[in-house]
């Protein structure tokens, strides 16, 4: 009974004690599985830590090792420039090549470089007889016998017995006084008095002809803590730098020394050879480093080994409890497994295909700045292959200064606060040097709880090709419209020649029928109505001249400061009477109407052409409304209409209810000689006149029509802010001569001879001269000459306005009056006429030649202001330094104009030659100048206090002007020139300085 109760129980205890023996050995099998995965992991961060730590240490020595060559070169340097000053440099040219160095803010521990010399007099000794820079602590190494000194001495044999630099070791620097100070070394260059022979192996009578060659040595003294500084890099705290001389003796150390001599997980040694002295570098980690490289991955390995062995045992168990469930349930969790690793399988594999086969360069980079993965795009844009980019710093692959990629790899946050990816447009390099335009497109994310970066690379080179294709055929389509612009040019030229032609033609058939039927019969009844005729035909040419020039925007203007209101009201009668009866006018003017600054007589002009086209537009019958008002236009209204600038404006709006006018007689509107009107009514110029004048106002003009309704023409005149000009009326003077001497000169005989007739019978003096030259000859013989009248433009090298100062100058108080058919010359500037200047334009009747020259003179006698002081008896010369040929001569013209002289350069190398040679007071310079800029001419000559200069410039230049310079802006006009010029003789005169010629 006993025994089949006992067998009856085996199998359940069996049944009970398999699970759990199966249990724990799954488990112990688990246990033994994490202990093997958390020591693989454990010796794999070891060895990484490892490769990290010998790494940093062989920086660290490269970094000493190029520290001390770069400092051997600043002594080589000064061992240089001392043989180049035999027998020795002159301290003060010592002084100022050693503060060129900036030794203390270029080259960090470098206490000293100084010479001495040999003294072989006494000992031998040494002496210490310069030193940079010259310091308190400096000072104290003056004098100071180094060869008395054991360890300096053997550097200082070594170096002269070899010829090459030699280093001491550890040594208190004299520097340092009594005080606790640094340790210190010194290294020594040797300089020989004379020539050596060729470098020989080290024998007797090479180290003999050195020992009698020697002069002295060059030297550099060091402090070795502010030496090492900088050298451990940023992550200084991580390791521990210890450096000892020769041997690693505490009595040795010279830097890290008081770090407690502990046992450190990582501890390498490295010796160094420094100009022939072993130092021994020790460098061990400290806790920062093994603690920011540690890595949690085998802890949590071995945490989850237990785990998933517990869980592993546990299932076990539950599956020996229940074989059938646990069969079926493993199975699923296993088909579960293998599908969701051939998933993610999958997905890596396509990931992994999507960035093989992209058109764009892939790279991701982990926190430290390295490539992580590499992909082949990547190889065929850059060069290298997968192997030789992982691990290599990003930034090397974007040479030069790239501070938005550097913001990028230091994980800037507010690179990426947008929370979107970020694109850069920069300039790689590929293997092979070439630069390389990209475009990255990147995002951060997260790798092992570090930062990382992902990025997509975009070679943009054939996308800037393109562009520059692009540019290129936009450049193309420019030329091509200048090309078309310059042959419109050309056909409106043929058309307006046609047309001036036509006209004088007609103007000069009237002159000649009517002088020749004269000249046939002088004394017929009819003679006087011809002569009349004639000059009516003379008058027509001149309206006709005038109109031409009014349209080209070079007829010359005496613009004043008018309210527009008012000159309506003055011209209304005027208004009236010629738009005729059947017209009714209107005027509407706002309040507080905007002054202009206008030639009012030109404008009463511009007004009455307008009204009389709108009467003929309206066929006399129907009603013209003038309006006035100010406005304002912006950017966008300015951009409507091409050369209008934005700002305030008085409006002149003229409109009538006429015919009309279709698009293309508007786009014909302002051509000259155009005109709808029947032949012989108008000449065609009317309108194209307004829109010259109006354009040379500073303005612009619109037209407005429409057929059957009427047209409207809106003038803009700039708004003037400062008070209306009171004009006296015009009182016409007689036409009356006097007993004065006029000089008369003009390149054209029969105008001159005519023109001198006209004054003898005005009862004046007349001297006649053919140019500028002859002018001065006889102002030179002594003739009395009361008036200078000369035309402008002339032939001959003397420009006029040079003629009038010289005239001024030998006959002080002379009167001047120019005379010209065409006014864009010296007498104007900006096509209206410089104060005091007095022009009377061609042709000219006899009356106005007559009030013109009495009023002149009578202007003269009246002020006696102009005696000889005015004019300065030896005017200085003003050098202009100007690369556009017009504007200098202009310039020049100006400053002649002005009473002195005047010599134009291109450049500011011309200038300098032209300085050099003497005779210059003053001068005008540009800014943008080919080669040397103005500014640069400008700080050149500052030191030159006797020599003021004038900078030119179209925008304002801020600090960049050198101190007491004088500033000129672009645009000027006469009087900005005279008032500089005024400035630079009063300060002149301050100084007791006279004009130089």
């Amino acid at each position: 009974m006993q025994n089949a109760a006992s067998s009856s129980l085996q199998p359940d205890q069996t049944g009970r004690i398999l699970p759990l023996a199966l249990a724990l050995g799954t488990l112990c099998a688990g246990l033994v599985a994490s202990g093997w995965v958390w020591n693989g992991l454990r010796a794999g961060h070891d060895a990484q830590l490892r490769a990290e730590f010998d790494y940093r240490v062989r920086e660290l020595q490269q970094r000493v090792s190029r520290r001390m060559a770069t400092y051997e070169q600043v002594l080589r340097g000064a061992q240089a420039y001392a043989l180049a000053t035999p027998p020795l440099p002159d301290a003060a040219a010592f002084r100022t090549y050693a503060a060129t160095l900036q030794l203390r803010l270029h080259y960090p521990g470098i206490q000293g470089v100084g010479i001495a010399l040999l003294d072989r007099q006494q000992g031998p000794g040494s002496k210490v007889v310069m030193i940079e820079p010259l310091d308190v602590m400096n000072r104290r190494a003056l004098g100071y016998d180094m060869l008395a000194e054991p360890v300096r001495r053997a550097a200082m044999v070594r170096a002269r017995d070899t010829g090459n630099p030699a280093l001491t070791g550890q040594v208190r620097l004299v520097q340092e006084g009594s005080g606790a100070g640094q340790p210190g070394f010194l290294m020594y260059l040797p300089l020989y008095a004379s020539a050596l022979p060729p470098a020989g192996d080290g024998a007797s009578a090479d180290v003999a002809a050195r020992r009698n060659a020697l002069h002295g040595w060059v030297y550099g003294a060091f402090r070795m803590h502010d030496f090492m500084k900088g050298l451990n890099g940023e992550r200084e705290a991580d390791l521990h730098v210890a450096v000892y001389d020769a041997a690693p003796t505490p009595d040795n150390c010279m830097y890290g020394c008081a770090y407690a001599d502990g046992d450190a997980r990582l501890d390498m040694r490295r010796q160094l050879d420094i100009a022939g002295r072993p130092w021994i570098l020790r460098v061990r980690s400290n806790p920062a480093f093994e603690q920011r490289m540690a890595s949690r991955q085998a802890a949590w390995a071995g945490v989850s080994g237990i785990i998933v062995s517990m869980l592993s045992a546990s299932l076990v168990w539950l599956l020996a409890q229940g074989r059938r469930r646990a069969r079926q349930l493993a199975r699923s969790m296993t088909d579960d497994l293998q599908r969701s690793y051939g998933t993610l399988r999958q997905e890596r594999a396509r990931l992994i295909s999507i960035l093989e086969h992209a058109n764009d360069a892939f790279v991701a980079v982990d926190a430290t700045g390295r490539i992580t993965y590499w992909n082949a795009q990547a190889e065929r844009i850059f060069g290298w292959s997968v192997q030789e980019a992982l691990g290599r710093p990003l930034r090397d692959l974007f040479p030069g200064e790239q501070p938005e990629l550097d913001r990028l790899l230091a994980f800037d946050t507010a690179v990426f606060d947008n929370g979107r990816g970020l694109r850069l447009e920069l300039v790689a390099a590929t293997r092979e040097g070439l630069a390389v335009p990209v475009e990255l497109s990147c995002s951060r994310a997260e790798s092992e709880g570090e930062p990382a970066l992902h990025g997509f690379l975009r070679d943009l080179s054939a996308k800037k090709a393109a562009a520059a294709r692009d540019a290129e055929r936009q450049h193309d389509l420019q030329q091509a419209q200048k090309a078309l612009n310059r042959a419109q040019k050309l056909e409106a030229v043929g058309k307006l020649t046609g047309g001036v032609a036509h006209d004088f033609n007609n103007v000069l058939q009237v002159i000649y029928g009517n002088v020749q039927a004269v000249a046939m019969a002088p004394r017929a009844p009819d003679a006087p109505r011809r002569l009349e005729g004639a000059l009516a035909a003379v008058e027509r040419g001149a309206n006709l001249s005038r109109q031409l020039l009014a349209f080209a925007r070079r007829q010359p203007l005496e613009p004043v400061v008018i309210n527009l209101a008012r000159l309506l009201r003055n011209i209304d009668d005027l208004l009236r009477r010629a738009l005729g009866e059947g017209v009714e006018l209107a005027t509407r003017v706002e309040a507080g109407l905007w002054n202009t600054l206008a030639d009012p007589n030109q404008l009463e002009n511009v007004v009455l052409n307008l009204a009389i086209n709108a009467r003929d537009a309206m066929a006399g019958q129907g009603r013209l409304t003038i309006e006035l008002s100010n406005t304002v236009l912006d950017e966008h209204d300015a951009a409507v209409v091409p050369d209008a600038v934005a700002g305030d404006y008085v409006l002149l709006a003229v409109s009538d209810n006429g015919s009309g006018m279709p698009p293309e007689v508007q786009e014909r509107v302002f051509e000259p000689f155009f005109t709808t009107k029947p032949e012989g009514v108008g000449t065609g110029l009317g309108l194209s006149m307004a829109y010259g004048f109006v354009r040379q106002t500073g303005g612009h003009i619109r037209v407005y029509s429409e057929v059957g309704v009427g047209t409207t023409m809106r003038l803009y005149f700039p708004r003037s802010g400062a008070p209306e000009t009171t004009q006296a009326p015009e009182q016409a003077s007689p036409a009356t001569g006097g007993t004065e001497t006029v000089l008369l000169v003009d390149d054209d005989a029969a105008v001159r001879d005519t023109v001198a007739a006209m004054l003898r019978s005005l009862r004046y003096t007349v001297l006649e001269a053919g140019d500028a030259d002859e002018a001065i000859r006889m102002l030179h013989g002594g003739a009395p000459v009361d008036l200078l009248f000369t035309d402008v433009v002339m032939p001959g090298t003397l420009p006029v306005a040079e003629l009038a100062r010289v005239a001024r100058h030998l006959r002080p108080g002379i009167a001047v009056l120019f005379t010209s058919g065409y006014t864009q010359d010296a007498a104007q500037h900006g096509g209206q006429l410089e104060p005091g200047t007095h022009l009377l334009s061609k042709p000219y009747r006899r009356d106005e030649l007559a009030r013109k020259v009495r009023s002149v003179l009578d202007e003269r006698a009246a002020d006696p202001s102009a005696p000889a002081d005015t004019v300065p008896t030896a005017p200085q010369r003003v050098l202009v330094v100007e690369d556009n040929d017009d504007l200098r001569d202009l310039t020049c013209e100006m400053i002649m104009a002005l009473g002195w002289q005047a010599t134009g350069v291109g450049s500011a190398e011309a200038a300098l030659e032209s300085l050099a040679a003497g005779g210059i007071g003053a001068v005008f310079t540009d800014v943008e100048l080919p080669g040397m800029s103005g500014l640069e001419l400008a700080r050149r000559l500052a030191d030159n206090p006797a020599l003021p200069v004038v900078i030119v410039s179209g925008r304002a230049l801020g600090d960049d002007v050198p101190p007491g310079v004088r500033f000129l802006y672009k645009p000027y006009r006469i009087d900005a020139v005279e008032e500089i010029l005024a400035q630079l003789r009063l300060a002149r005169q301050e100084t007791g300085d006279p004009d130089d010629d």
